[in-house]
């Protein structure tokens, strides 16, 4: 819209020289459109970051204190599970399907998947991506996969600057010197730039350009970051930044995580100064576990691995914290389960969109929970996983409640203890809570198998 205001301009000076050439009329009094009562929507999706990342989260290896305070401004969420690597997860979060009904390859978002940002587009919401993309088909593994998924514009996005949209992995950086695609223009090389700082500069000025000039529109911004991925190299704030900006080392993965709670802290103090933090709809989560190069302590002592692209708790467990200030009460922690699939209908409801009735949704909607109208939305989660990348990464099919996981090949856990899945239960031996479990969640796994 802000691209017219040049030709509106115009013609309404047009209208005025006209108008001068007889009596002029007393213009009617203008009265402002009324707000618009449902929020505006910033979803953050950090890259590879497990749940023991976050201060708040007990974390002692890092300092996250924007989204600690992020936390206690809302409700922070204990029990919440992408899938185990980043483009499983992100189709699946965008589109509230299970991977069984539309996970074609790495890389790959389908076209003809319907996205939450086609869904609030339709619904007014003015619309917004930046960071990492990664969703159109590039020719590194699967030649005939390029060009298979979806560009931004066509997943429902007004405005984007991206890493990864249209070239492979290998044609340009996504930190120092980033290769960075924005609307309209190729992707070009831009020399002294860090690449989330671009990504966040230009949100900020999506929302402040929109702002003034459809004050009252609400707007969705999805920032799937590139922060904290491998390669570990240095931030702006890190004491090698001056150097070789290109120095990989797992050190600099606490300095990346650093920055990447700063971003959070930046975008809401241009909320607070724009007087729209109260009725905006903040979610930050993880894409999936660590890296497992990447061994974090906890402020009890204990040690946890990374395990991307693991099916465990390690690659799955996320952090999820949710804050709107004016409709959800704060300070609040919750172990409801949730998985990926269930923030698509949680944005279509806080937009008062509609669901798509040509296909299957698999999410439930947790606006009741940040509400604090229900104290859980399901009693089980699904994970259908075909990672069809590198090797060494298993395939697995599985359902859990909050104590007990189930996969399709018969292996059954107690995950509260047993988190890394090393003592698999004996189906002949099970106390009764257990057995009564393992049948519900292979009701589960029959009924997803069923509808694949």
């Amino acid at each position: 819209m802000y691209r017219l205001l040049p030709a509106l301009c115009g013609l309404a000076a047009l209208a005025a020289l006209v108008s001068g050439c007889s009596e002029p009329a007393s213009p009617p009094e203008e009265q402002a459109p009324p707000p618009d009562p449902r929020p505006n929507i910033i979803l953050f999706l950090a890259d590879d970051l497990g749940y023991e990342t976050l201060g708040v989260n007990g974390s002692a290896s890092y300092r996250t204190p924007s989204l600690d305070a992020l936390a206690a401004s809302g409700i922070r969420f204990t029990n919440t599970h992408s899938q185990p690597l980043c483009t499983p997860s992100r189709v699946q979060i965008m589109t509230g399907r299970y991977n069984h009904r539309n996970y074609a390859n790495f890389n790959i978002l389908p076209a003809g998947e319907i996205t939450f940002a086609h869904l609030l587009k339709d619904a007014g919401y003015a619309t917004v991506v930046v960071g990492k993309w990664q969703l159109w088909g590039h020719e590194r593994a699967w030649p005939e996969a390029r060009g298979t998924g979806q560009l931004p514009a066509e997943a429902g996005f007004d405005d984007h600057l991206l890493w990864q949209v249209r070239a492979p992995f290998t044609a340009g950086e996504r930190f120092a010197d980033p290769f960075i695609e924005t609307s309209g223009s190729a992707a070009t090389t831009i020399h002294g730039a860090y690449g989330p700082d671009l990504s966040t500069d230009f949100m900020l000025d999506f929302i402040e350009r929109h702002v003034r000039s459809e004050p009252g529109r609400p707007f969705l911004a999805y920032f799937p970051m590139a922060l904290p991925h491998d390669p570990f190299v240095p931030t702006p704030d890190s004491a090698g930044w001056d150097g070789d900006r290109y120095a990989e080392d797992p050190a600099y993965f606490k300095d990346m995580v650093e920055y990447m709670d700063k971003i959070v802290g930046r975008t809401v103090a241009k909320l607070e100064e724009l007087g729209l933090r109260d009725n905006t709809l903040v979610l930050f989560t993880g894409d999936n576990g660590t890296s497992s190069a990447i061994t974090s302590t906890m402020s009890d002592g204990t040690q946890v691995q990374g395990g991307k692209g693991q099916p465990t708790n390690a690659g799955t467990h996320v952090p999820f914290i949710a804050s709107w200030p004016a409709r959800v009460p704060g300070g609040r922690v919750s172990d409801a389960l949730i998985d990926f699939s269930d923030f698509l209908p949680s944005l279509v409801e806080a937009a008062g969109a509609a669901l798509p009735t040509d296909r299957t949704i698999d999410g439930r909607s947790f606006l009741p929970l940040l509400r604090g109208e229900v104290d859980a939305i399901r009693d089980w989660i699904f994970c259908a996983y075909t990672p069809r990348w590198g090797e060494g990464l298993p395939d697995a099919r599985f359902a859990r409640n909050h104590r007990y996981k189930l996969y399709d090949d018969g292996r059954f856990y107690d995950v509260t203890n047993d988190v890394l899945e090393q003592h698999p239960l004996d189906a002949d031996a099970v106390e009764p809570g257990a057995a009564d479990a393992r049948e519900r969640l292979q009701s589960v796994l029959d009924e997803m198998a069923r509808e694949a």
